[in-house]
């Protein structure tokens, strides 16, 4: 199908103005989308005291996990805790909920030891992946991932009668402008509906809460449980009596909903208690989700032991829509091909975005004579290549520094942002070359992600080499991602620093050697 000239310019521009000005938001979310995906194999990885089998006897109780965490905190009547099982560590993560904030424990309900939360490297890397830490990132989030949804559908539209002659063509000799092109066009179709199927569920997952809010105040006059309640998010609105009672163990809160929920096996994955000690008590416990299938849960009254909320009650339509996106959007389902396969196709969109940018650049000015132009390509380099230095330099600090220094966690996470800011101050030094800047800093990526590997090869029981005869999958796995990044990174570098032998392309197009100084 060929275009009028007029809709052919209307959805080049869309495709080009909606891709430049969402692409770098778009490379930190798909950059640490990667890392998102191997999360629980991380959480275990950045903190090398949690790397402990689990029992051969089986997970201890839930009632020897809230014995551990009296030892090291009170719980006084009407407070808050949750307890969250691993399947492969014999650590539990207690989360207590206290009025000067959240306070993180990993315990050991064999041997009693407790460690406070000493890195949330895999945490931070994951809440980034959607903007957590910005006030409003989520929705935000989503309003990117919508910008990106309208530049594949037109950026599909204007290549749709040329798709098949691009399909393969790939020309990595040529003038950065057609060499880019051809990279964007083969990686964007070959990734076409991986990266729609992840625009579309980011966008309603992201936009879901917002939208619910103006639905709300639209239809149902601002009463929010309304729509809380067709969405199945509902909870249950219990106030503390403010007497005490005495409460059942939580073994046995664990059976009832076991017994009310049909389908739901095993350990719980999560039990978090509210109002502990008080007549009003109740706890919600959470088993382990099925991939692509219905959430088991339930809400028991810790006094009398009846269930009063439960997974088969709130199983809405719009509850399992949205279930079955987040499934499909965290490759929660044929875990061991999806993750290596998602953290590939998003790698892959990260070139897709930033040849994007170059393309941009090289139709537009290709001697970079205006300003806008020469910011926008620093800008690109210390986005993107600041941010691999940056997320490189956080693992190395993840092992560098002492693990008794206080908060260390928050030590780890500034560090990380500091590097990433310095980074990307180094792409505006004046007379520098942003492709060198790109090339040094990928160089350093590559070297440090490559430097933790083999310091952990050298100085830990538990590595690549090792992780799997002592029955920790998960630290292999991690150790595997940073051998893969190394790799990446090492390439990028060695491609951006090599002079090439630009061919002369069919039509008398003039070669044009090295990227030109800003």
């Amino acid at each position: 199908m060929k275009l009028s000239p007029r809709t052919f310019r209307i959805q080049y521009d869309l495709h080009a103005w909606a891709g430049v000005i969402a692409s770098l938001f778009l490379f930190v979310i798909f950059f640490c989308g990667v890392f998102s995906m191997f999360r629980e194999e991380l959480e275990l990885w950045q903190d090398p005291a949690l790397q402990v089998a689990p029992s051969l006897e089986g997970p201890p109780s839930f009632d020897a996990m809230l014995a551990r965490v009296k030892e090291q905190a009170p719980l006084p009547v009407g407070s808050r805790v949750g307890l969250l099982s691993h399947e492969d560590t014999r650590f539990i993560t207690a989360y207590l909920f206290e009025p000067t904030g959240l306070r993180v424990l990993w315990l050991d309900p064999v041997t009693g030891t407790a460690l406070p939360e000493r890195s949330r490297l895999a945490s931070e890397l994951y809440w980034m992946h959607f903007f957590y830490r910005v006030p409003w990132g989520m929705e935000f989030s989503g309003v990117v991932s919508v910008a990106l949804l309208m530049a594949l559908v037109s950026g599909l539209w204007i290549h749709l009668k040329d798709l098949r002659a691009q399909w393969w063509r790939f020309r990595p000799t040529a003038k950065p402008r057609f060499s880019a092109s051809d990279a964007h066009k083969v990686l964007g179709v070959f990734g076409l509906p991986f990266t729609a199927m992840l625009a579309w569920s980011g966008a309603v997952l992201c936009l879901s809460a917002l939208a619910s809010q103006g639905f709300g105040s639209a239809v149902y006059g601002g009463q929010a449980d309304r729509v809380a309640r067709l969405r199945g998010h509902e909870e249950p609105l219990r106030e503390a009596a403010r007497r005490e009672a005495p409460m059942l163990t939580l073994d046995t809160v664990v059976a009832r909903a076991r017994q009310s929920v049909p389908g739901a096996e095993g350990v719980p994955r999560y039990v978090e208690l509210h109002h502990y000690g008080d007549a009003m008590a109740w706890a919600g416990v959470y088993f382990q989700l099925a991939p692509l299938g219905p959430d088991h849960f339930a809400h028991v009254d810790t006094v009398s032991g009846e269930t009063f909320g439960s997974s088969v009650e709130s199983r809405t339509p719009a509850f399992t829509f949205e279930r079955l996106l987040f499934d499909l959007h965290a490759g929660r389902f044929a875990e061991a091909l999806m993750k290596p396969l998602y953290a590939l196709l998003a790698l892959a969109m990260c070139a897709v975005l930033i040849t994007g940018n170059l393309v941009w650049l090289e139709r537009r000015d290709p001697l970079r004579k205006h300003r806008g132009h020469r910011a926008l390509e620093r800008l690109t380099v210390g986005v993107s290549a600041g941010l691999a230095f940056g997320t490189a330099f956080y693992f190395a600090v993840n092992r560098v520094l002492p693990w008794t220094l206080a908060r260390r966690a928050d030590w780890e996470f500034g560090l990380f942002l500091g590097a990433w800011v310095l980074a990307a101050g180094f792409a505006f030094v004046p007379r520098v070359v942003p492709r060198q800047v790109a090339s040094v800093l990928c160089a350093l990526s590559a070297v440090l992600f490559g430097g933790v590997v083999v310091g952990d090869v050298a100085l830990r029981d538990v590595n690549l080499f090792t992780a799997l005869a002592r029955g920790m999958p998960p630290v292999f796995l991690s150790e595997l991602l940073l051998c893969c990044m190394t790799l990446c990174c090492g390439g990028l570098a060695w491609g951006l620093r090599r002079r090439r032998t630009v061919a002369a392309l069919p039509g008398g197009e003039a070669p044009e050697g090295p990227l030109v100084k800003a």
